[in-house]
């Protein structure tokens, strides 16, 4: 992954692809270049001058590899499953993660004990003896004034490395839990069986990736300060309590009952409220999942504004519970500001209460105490027990998909079954456990080679023993008395199967729709496991499954998968699989790249790939569920005679098939029906039999003779896909082999470059609101800054004066009471006189003036302050949040809007999970996260500002090193910001492939087990994390690099304030004023870089703005709504369709793929569409539809099509498209997602369509994808739809590819029944299907080549068409002759 650069011929930014990855910077570094942190510095350099690319960071530390951390952390858990299996309990994952990483968690403990305990408390002591020398009366020595000066700078520069130190540490810890437990999940994936597989969906799995384990990443940071805390304010406590008597423990108790309560009750409410929203998210993506992978349907039904209503809603219930949390959030973020100052408030109101005198000494160490505390307390503490309650759900939740249950052989730990351990430990029946321990599973594993122990038995409790009985040597499969079921307590799929299948020979498979074909290979397969019943294999297993599976890698890549590349064996499987043309027309041969899920390649083409992939793979048994339907008459007849029968003629085979026509060639025939075997025996048996399915048989051998399908063309707009280079090489005969032709390579996902716009800011905040909502906002902002400032400037202010006053005092010399107090008894300075106490006596009158008011009046207006700051600031922080949630619901609304929005090109050069990218990721960062950084980025801004004002009123002068400090800030910001985002950019892009990998994973799950590539996988899947992981600690160093030199330089700016004061004239300053700049310059240090860091967090999150904006300008179909005429009533009524000069591209630049298309069709014919793969056919409806650029005209009852608004259009014809796709929804929403049918319309719909018996209520929920619907079942119910609509035109592509020949009749004869006024084009794969059309459209190569009647084209020797028909075997040609010739005279044609 190197980004793509614009310009190759600028060298300096484009660094070669093939440069590796340089080993890791920390390792090479010097023990000075790792304390200093300087070992980050080329990279921010780099980073500065240009955009970096993966290969300018360097390789993951080898304790951070993705396959070390997942064995060690797989190891303990493998470990506590049979430790709990013993114990009868629950696996507890929690106690698995503290075995394998508590080690590296300890030496940042350490960093930060030194850090708080000793270092923190100890500071303002140092800063208190400092502040002595400025107190009138004082006598202490300006050498000493210097010592204590330097143990405050030291402090705080130790204080800086710890932090950073300690921070990095943790974070990395963080990063490895995370890295095993992706690991982890994806090693569970390979393992769980089929009934845990259907009850999970992508898109749960790729949330657990994506959402749950980032909160390890921030869980960890602030764990330790959970047990220093108490520690910590023992100390403080007991040092404050030395300085100002019992004051101090009201004080210390204050802030901790204004904190702790109060947070652990918020932390509470937040965890629930996280509860809620992850399931309000789920429910979203898996909605959008569906949304963007069904796409095309949607466009083509015109169904896009139910859906935006159903996003809407599932939005509007998760932007609920988000807003409730941000609010929460808001009353933290205020607690961070006005706690110290609350506290502060407290004590000092009850130190003069008890009748003391308040003075500089005493009130700026305290601040500064507090200051420690409430860091501690309000921010430390509170996240980290939010991050750790998240990341307890998130454990919790990856514990209960760690649970799932497993398919028997590929068990965790051989003899227990997890999901039954839970059960039982859940029903707290330990007796049973016992039972169960004796029960060995001697079942071996998968090996390397795929090869499985060949024979087991399966009693009641589903526990396999092995089989003592020898078998026949000759048998190849057998099964006994099998009975099967998908879930424990589900259906029973298959009933008393009992097959016996001779080595070496061919079993056919037929039987209607869901009659449980399929469920005999997954039987095989031991993804169905048996209730009961045996079943032995001579040998391992190859298995092509229905629905093609293809990766994205290269094509030979797809069809090796994995095992060592045989060229001469390789050249044959090609052949016999008939790719070799398709590598002709491909632009790279075999290294051409095939896209997600195989969408550059035709229906066909994908499934000969998949078929190669099983017959390359060497094996006893093959398996191949229905590879035929997908491909034309003669490419069928080829794959049957060249493959099935040819190369596999010495292994066993099991075919399913709908083509009853090559049932003569099987040596062996089961008829399915229900689940159960309806007839076996050879062919000839099954004739003379005299059943139901044999007279279909008969008759197949007739009629069906040859009626293969035609290939499925690929589906619309995929063909020349972008996401493919689409420059054509000259078709190489040579390029079978492929040896000759570099592979091709993934396009770059889209990365913006260079730094943020502020357009992007300025999108954000309009989202959020009018102008004056927007202005509202930040006044509010800036008041509650003001109202935080006065009260600190109001505590200065009276200190001074009672400064002032003593000084008036001494000169008086009338008393020398005061020196008593300030002095210590010895006379002479020194440490311990801090820990002696000062005697003071409670002589404060507190009605007696100080200055202009007395101190009654101080306090009064301190506590009026004090309560207008605690007002304000809350009340902006709910006013800020709410700005945010109308800016995230506002963008999410546009961005969908838009997308449905899109051109159908879009979605072919986006793959899916680029896309739900967006809509996870992107959009979670922009409801939680940036918020939160926002406000907090802001609070830190204003409380800097008024600290440098602060300073500059206390002395005019520290102004000069202020502006110099923050044009370095400055400086070092924009370097670290650029290099920052690259990185960060980087990490967003490198973290696709994860997941995309991991969706693969799912979809193919059975091919991977079948070829027992487990092992490969999953170390591809640890390498896609090692990239990840060398850009995200590229990215944790570079924020601790950057926080470690800001605290640097403000102990500078500390250093250089502190020098000042003693320089200049020292005893002319009032110590309030001294003070008050030192303990605000403290604060200054540690929360600078905080500030820095939120700022390049918001910026960061912001690039999930930009990208969001990105999806808001995609291309838009023109005339969505509104057309540039109004839609004539009851338009159309005929449905006469005329394409004048029709041209069809999909991108302005593209070659047209239909090629000036004249032709009239009258209403009511019935046309057929044939012709090779990627003659045009699909391409015609696309059209028709105008999913793509369409130039000339094309009228529908003489109006042209163009001027009509789309949505109009596209509601007006109907479709059953290739592939029937279904929503997970209510059947009741599938058929009619506008609510404009009444029950009963709806259910004699699907009456007509015979699904009556098998929907239960209209409001039965259809499963992710359909799934619990079979093929068939899908087709007819948007045949169902179809009739619902009630349009004059239908269009039918390839709609009975994937049906047993019984379906297809009943919806052939439906259609003729139902539609018979209509005009109907079809799409055909069958040439028996369009034989008794009006019309027959011939496609070639985009070109119309005939058009006429069948009859007509027959009787022409050399017409294309003939040529098609006589492909078919004799019987079958003149059949199909017949029925047209039948036809013909029906409809008045004469025959000459």
């Amino acid at each position: 992954m190197v980004s793509g650069n614009k310009d190759p011929s600028d060298l300096k930014k484009t660094p070669p692809k093939q440069r590796e990855k340089k080993t890791n910077n920390y390792i090479r570094a010097n023990f000075l270049s790792r304390t200093w942190f300087v070992w980050m510095m080329p990279t921010f350099w780099r980073g500065f001058k240009r955009d970096l690319y993966d290969s300018d960071l360097s390789k993951p530390k080898e304790s951070h590899h993705s396959d070390k951390l997942g064995d060690r952390l797989e190891k303990k858990w493998l470990e506590e499953i049979a430790l709990a299996h013993k114990k009868g309990r629950k696996p507890s994952l929690l106690r698995a993660m503290t075995k394998a990483f508590w080690m590296s968690y300890a030496p940042s403990g350490i960093m930060f004990l030194i850090q708080a305990l000793l270092l923190k408390p100890f500071q303002p002591v140092a800063l208190s003896m400092m502040l002595t020398y400025w107190e009138p009366g004082s006598n202490m020595t300006y050498e000493q004034a210097v010592y204590c000066a330097s143990a405050v700078i030291l402090m705080s520069l130790l204080i800086g490395f710890l932090n950073h130190h300690g921070a990095y540490s943790t974070q990395q810890f963080g990063m490895k839990v995370r890295i095993a437990t992706c690991s982890l999940i994806y090693r569970k994936v390979m393992r769980m069986s089929s009934g845990a597989l259907a009850k999970t969906t992508a898109g749960q799995v790729v949330n657990l990736l994506s959402n749950d384990v980032n909160r390890f990443d921030y869980a960890f940071i602030y764990a330790h300060f959970i047990w220093l805390l108490p520690l910590q304010v023992v100390v403080v406590c007991y040092l404050i309590y030395i300085k100002i008597g019992y004051a101090a423990i009201v004080g210390v108790v204050g802030i901790v009952l204004q904190t702790i309560p109060v947070q652990s009750y918020m932390s509470k409410l937040a965890a629930r409220l996280r509860m809620k929203t992850a399931c309000k998210t789920d429910e979203r993506v898996r909605i959008m999942d569906e949304i963007i992978s069904g796409m095309q349907v949607i466009k083509m039904y015109a169904w896009e504004k139910p859906f935006e209503q159903v996003v809407a809603l599932a939005r509007k219930n998760e932007i609920n519970c988000i807003t409730s949390a941000s609010y929460l959030r808001g009353v933290y973020l205020s607690f961070m500001v006005f706690t110290e100052r609350l506290s502060l408030y407290i004590t000092l109101l009850s130190y003069s209460l008890f009748g003391y005198q308040v003075t500089a000494d005493i009130v700026f160490p305290l601040a500064q105490f507090f200051n420690t505390l409430q860091g501690t307390l309000s921010i430390i503490m509170s996240n980290a027990v939010s991050f750790l309650a998240e990341a307890v759900i998130s454990v919790q939740r990856l514990e209960a998909f760690m649970l799932l249950d497993e398919r028997e052989d590929l068990r965790s730990v051989a003899e227990v079954d997890i999901a039954k351990l839970v059960q039982s430990v859940e029903k707290k029946k330990t007796k049973n456990l016992s039972e169960e321990d004796l029960c060995q599973n001697t079942f071996k594993k998968i090996d390397e080679e795929g090869i499985f122990n060949p024979s087991f038995d399966c009693n009641e409790k589903g526990l396999l023993k092995q089989t003592l009985c020898s078998l026949n040597p000759d048998v190849g499969i057998q099964i006994q008395d099998v009975c099967a079921s998908w879930t424990e307590d589900g259906p029973v799929t298959l009933r008393n199967i009992n097959i016996t299948i001779p080595k070496g020979k061919l079993c056919a498979i037929i039987g209607s729709v869901g009659s449980g074909k399929s469920s005999i290979l997954h039987l095989l397969l031991n993804e169905l496991r048996p209730t009961s019943g045996r079943i032995h294999l001579s040998g391992p297993l190859s298995y092509a499954s229905q629905e093609p599976w293809l990766f994205v890698a290269t094509v030979r890549q797809n069809i090796l998968f994995g095992l060592p590349y045989n060229s001469k064996k390789y050249k044959e499987v090609v052949r016999v699989c008939a790719l070799q043309k398709d590598f002709q027309q491909f632009p790279h041969g075999d290294q051409t790249l095939v896209g997600e899920r195989g969408a550059s390649l035709s229906g066909g083409q994908r499934a000969r790939i998949n078929l190669a992939r099983a017959v390359y793979r060497q094996a006893d048994i093959y398996l191949l569920d229905d590879p035929l339907s997908a491909v034309d008459a003669h490419v069928g007849r080829q794959l049957f005679d060249e493959c099935i029968g040819g190369y596999l003629r010495h292994t066993t085979r099991v075919l399913v098939t709908h083509q009853l026509h090559y049932l003569k060639d099987a040596d062996y025939i089961l008829i399915m029906n229900n689940g159960s075997i309806e007839a076996k025996g050879t062919y000839n048996e099954l004739m003379t039999s005299g059943l139901d399915f044999a007279k279909l048989l008969s008759s197949s051998h007739d009629a069906d003779d040859d009626s293969k399908d035609k290939e499925k063309p690929p589906p619309m707009a995929r063909r020349t896909s972008s996401r493919l280079s689409t420059t054509r090489r000259p078709s190489l005969t040579e390029s079978t082999t492929g040896c000759d032709i570099p592979a091709q390579e993934m396009e770059e996902e889209e990365r913006e470059s260079g730094s943020m716009g502020w357009h992007v800011y300025g999108a954000y905040m309009r989202a959020g609101g009018k102008t004056a909502r927007l202005i509202f906002m930040v006044v509010l902002l800036v008041v509650g800054q003001l109202s935080a400032t006065l009260c600190d400037y109001w505590v200065t202010f009276w200190t001074n004066e009672v400064t002032r006053m003593k000084e008036r005092e001494n000169s008086n010399s009338t008393t020398k009471d005061y020196d008593r107090l300030i002095t210590p008894k010895n006379g002479t300075f020194n440490f311990s006189s801090y820990f002696a106490g000062i005697e003071q006596t409670a002589d404060l009158e507190i009605d007696a003036n100080i200055g202009p008011l007395n101190t009654t009046q101080y306090l009064y207006i301190y506590s009026a302050l004090i309560v207008c700051c605690i007002f304000f600031i809350t009340a902006r922080a709910f006013m800020f949040f709410k700005v945010c949630m109308t800016a995230s619901r506002n963008l999410h609304n546009d961005m969908f809007h838009s997308m449905l929005r899109g051109v159908m090109r879009f979605f072919d050069t986006n793959s899916s999970g680029r896309i739900l990218n967006r809509f996870s990721k992107d959009i979670g960062a922009l409801d939680e996260l940036l918020p939160r950084f926002l406000l907090e980025c802001i609070q830190i801004y204003l409380v800097m500002f008024s600290i440098l004002t602060l300073n500059a009123a206390a002395l005019v002068w520290t102004l000069l090193p202020t502006t110099i400090i923050l044009l370095l800030f400055y400086t070092i910001l924009q370097i670290y910001l650029k290099s920052a985002q690259s990185i960060k950019r980087l990490e967003g892009t490198t973290r696709s492939p994860v997941f995309s990998h991991m969706s693969a994973t799912l979809n193919g799950i059975s091919t991977i087990r079948s070829s027992g590539a487990q092992q490969r996988l999953i170390t591809e899947f640890d390498k896609f994390q090692d990239i990840h992981t060398s850009t995200w600690s590229s990215y944790l160093a570079s924020g601790v690099t950057l926080g470690f030199w800001l605290d640097f330089i403000c102990v500078l700016y500390l250093a250089i304030v502190i020098v000042a004061f003693l320089v200049i004239d020292s005893k002319t300053i009032f110590s309030g004023n001294v003070g008050l700049a030192i303990s605000q310059t403290l604060i200054l240090t540690g929360m600078l870089q905080f500030g820095v860091r939120q700022t390049a967090e918001v910026i960061s999150q912001m690039t999930s703005v930009e990208r969001i904006l990105q999806y808001t300008h995609i291309e838009r179909e023109s005339q969505w709504e509104k057309g540039e005429r109004e839609t004539p009533k009851g338009w159309p009524s005929r449905g006469r369709i005329e394409f004048r000069n029709c041209y069809m591209k999909y991108t302005p630049e593209d070659l047209p793929v239909l090629k000036n298309l004249n032709l009239i069709l009258e209403s009511g014919w019935k046309v057929g569409i044939v012709g090779r793969t990627g003659a045009g056919k699909s391409s015609l409806i696309s059209s028709l539809f105008r999913l793509a650029i369409v130039e000339g005209e094309i009228l529908i009852d003489d109006v042209n099509t163009g001027h009509l608004a789309l949505q109009e259009l596209r509601s007006k014809i109907s479709i059953i498209p290739q592939e029937p796709v279904l929503f997970s929804a209510t059947v009741r929403y599938n058929l009619d997602p506008f609510n404009n049918y009444d029950d009963d319309q709806l259910w004699n719909a699907l009456e007509a369509v015979d699904l009556k018996e098998a929907v239960p209520a209209l409001d039965f929920k259809v499963s992710e994808g359909g799934s619990n619907f079979s093929l068939g079942q899908r087709q007819l119910v948007c045949l169902a739809r179809a009739i619902l609509r009630g349009n004059r035109i239908l269009v039918l592509d390839e709609a009975t590819a994937n049906v047993d020949p019984k379906t297809d009749e009943f919806i052939q004869k439906t259609i003729r029944k139902r539609f018979a006024e209509c005009t109907v084009l079809t799409v055909a794969h069958r040439l028996n299907t369009i034989m008794d059309s009006d019309r027959v459209m011939v496609m070639d190569a985009g070109r119309l080549v005939e058009f006429d009647h069948p009859y007509c084209l027959l009787t022409n020797p050399n017409s294309h068409f003939t040529k098609m028909v006589n492909e078919t075997s004799d019987k079958m040609s003149a059949q199909l002759y017949q029925i047209a010739k039948d036809t013909y005279i029906k409809n008045g044609g004469v025959i000459e």
